[in-house]
């Protein structure tokens, strides 16, 4: 019975935490939403241009402060006050060397990149490496005890503060700075309001076997989050000098606008999933089952919301980002097909962490490195679009890199893998037809996308909820019945 009731108290563990984070991050994703469309309106392409590049350069630098040393803190077993406070010491130094490293290269660096005209930007943002650093370590704290709830509740009121202060800066004209300044108050809030939920005092300690210990674990995961970083920024890096600042601005609105809604629902099951695959790293047959019933779920999922994407890019763009936008319409189309194998990538990166590979996922990251710039530089000779497709084709063959390894640490094989992940795309062979369809005959309104968009939502509840079967036999016999019993419960008795 034990074998039994293990792996179902475990889902229950992953079930509680993406149920108590959920209804936060689905806020804080239209907060940003909100805020995304307002300031898409209130500055212009090369406002977004130039934060694109000042931003990548920072988000290189920044992967040596946040995701090493916190995530040791959630993976370690047994942690105390002498592990907590020289972790935190070390992130401190960490931080401070960086912001000192960052603001003695800006000329060359933002020379390099863009122009000298980014040099005092990337200083004034320097101070977000320290608070980077420093709140990753009251932030795992509320990680490793599961308190999703208040991490999600801390972000929320950061990111609302924070983008008030942003709108405020771009309506008295201070242009990419009004996104600057945004960044810097959410940075501080960020930190203080971590500490204060994490009810944790730290002090400075710096014992050399505790120290070795921390970044025996995190040396590796902080390589890697460099090369990552360094891959998710490289369009960002190279964009300017290869085409032009306004070009990475038109660019960087589609792809920030998709990379916001994947960060958002990638984070509610990381989150959850990660200390709870930590907990069962040994116990294969939990790993193996959890690895089969992630990548089925989350497939279907993103792939509905790819495809929703893709079908009403001219619906959000008009919303979100102004009808000046909409001439990055198949922009937003390639770079939403990609969001399905973003989401492979995240979810085999979270296993990959869990189960201490942090070795083989730097050199995953050096990979990806090499494969989105080589596919970046080569499709920029065909504009925005050839560029989109590179970065498409990347993704693609990164991702089934990775899910062979991953699948044969599990013990799956990539056969059975891919025919996991083929099957959660069953209903798309319904739906895409219909939408190609409508997308030809509808005519290219507002009016037409809300009903082109209407047809779709009748779709996606028609199959569904009417035809569960057609979505997959997994979907009927294990989903389909407890969404139902949920639905039963919540609707009104009659009489």
């Amino acid at each position: 019975m034990s074998e039994v009731k293990a792996p179902q108290s475990r889902s229950s563990k992953v079930m509680r935490g993406i149920s108590s984070q959920t209804i936060v991050t689905l806020v804080i994703g239209l907060t940003e939403l909100l805020f995304f469309s307002i300031m898409s309106r209130l500055l212009s392409k090369e406002d977004f241009g130039y934060f694109a590049a000042i931003t990548a350069v920072t988000a290189v630098f920044s992967s040596l402060a946040d995701t090493g040393i916190g995530a040791a803190i959630v993976q370690h077993k047994e942690i105390d006050k002498k592990y907590l406070d020289n972790a935190f010491s070390l992130s401190f130094f960490i931080g401070f060397i960086l912001m000192i490293l960052l603001c003695a290269l800006s000329a060359p660096i933002s020379i390099l990149v863009v122009d000298s005209s980014i040099r005092i930007p990337l200083i004034i943002l320097s101070c977000t490496l320290l608070l980077s650093c420093v709140t990753s370590v009251p932030r795992s704290i509320l990680h490793r005890k599961r308190m999703f709830f208040r991490l999600g509740f801390s972000s929320l009121i950061s990111l609302i503060l924070s983008s008030l202060v942003a709108i405020v800066l771009a309506l008295k004209g201070f242009g990419f700075y009004a996104i600057l300044g945004k960044n810097i108050v959410n940075s501080l809030l960020l930190y203080f309001i971590s500490l204060f939920l994490a009810k944790t005092k730290f002090g400075f300690d710096w014992n050399p076997i505790v120290i070795k210990k921390i970044f025996g674990f995190s040396g590796w995961l902080m390589a890697s989050a460099l090369f990552r970083n360094f891959s998710h920024s490289i369009d960002s890096l190279i964009m300017p000098r290869l085409m032009s600042v306004s070009m990475l601005g038109a660019y960087n609105r589609p792809k920030g606008f998709i990379s916001q809604v994947s960060s958002q629902l990638n984070g509610i099951f990381d989150s959850a999933l990660f200390p709870v695959l930590s907990e069962v790293q040994n116990d294969k047959l939990a790993i193996k089952n959890a690895y089969k019933t992630s990548i089925y779920y989350l497939n279907i999922f993103a792939m509905l919301l790819s495809i929703s994407f893709i079908f009403n890019s001219e619906l959000i763009i008009r919303i979100f980002f102004g009808e000046q936008w909409l001439e990055l319409k198949y922009i937003f189309m390639i770079l939403s097909l990609a969001f399905v194998f973003n989401i492979d990538i995240r979810l085999t990166d979270c296993y990959l962490r869990s189960l201490a590979l942090t070795k083989s996922q730097f050199f995953f990251r050096i990979i990806q490195f090499v494969l989105k710039t080589l596919c970046f530089v080569i499709g920029s000779h065909w504009g925005l679009i050839g560029f989109s497709v590179g970065g498409f084709v990347a993704v693609l063959l990164m991702t089934l890199i990775k899910v062979i390894y991953i699948s044969n640490k599990v013990g799956v094989s990539f056969n059975a893998t891919l025919h996991c992940m083929i099957s959660s795309w069953r209903a798309g062979l319904l739906f895409i037809p219909v939408m190609i369809l409508c997308y030809i005959y509808i005519p290219s309104s507002l009016i037409g996308n809300i009903v082109n968009c209407c047809v779709m939502i009748i779709m996606f509840i028609g199959v569904f909820f009417t035809v569960p079967s057609f979505v997959g036999q997994r979907y009927y016999t294990e989903m389909y019945p407890k969404i139902m019993s949920r639905l039963e419960k919540i609707s009104p008795k009659k009489g």
